[in-house]
């Protein structure tokens, strides 16, 4: 096999390979309950951070038609 099939392979193999968890993740409920608002909050933030520069985008679609 060549040399970067068999590095990708190992790659793959270890990735694939469920090792134990790092020693910060826990499962279970949550220590302390998350309000509403810091869910709405929250649910904001990553909505604007995906939409807004698409409606940027979108807004100026004219003026990056116009520099081609």
């Amino acid at each position: 096999m060549p040399l970067a099939a068999l590095s990708a392979r190992s790659l793959l193999r270890s990735a694939a390979r469920p090792g134990p968890a790092p020693r910060w993740i826990r499962s279970g409920p949550a220590q302390s309950p998350v309000s509403t608002r810091d869910t709405v909050l929250g649910l904001a933030a990553v909505f604007a951070s995906i939409f807004v520069p698409a409606a940027w985008v979108l807004g100026h679609i004219q003026e990056y038609k116009k520099r081609e």
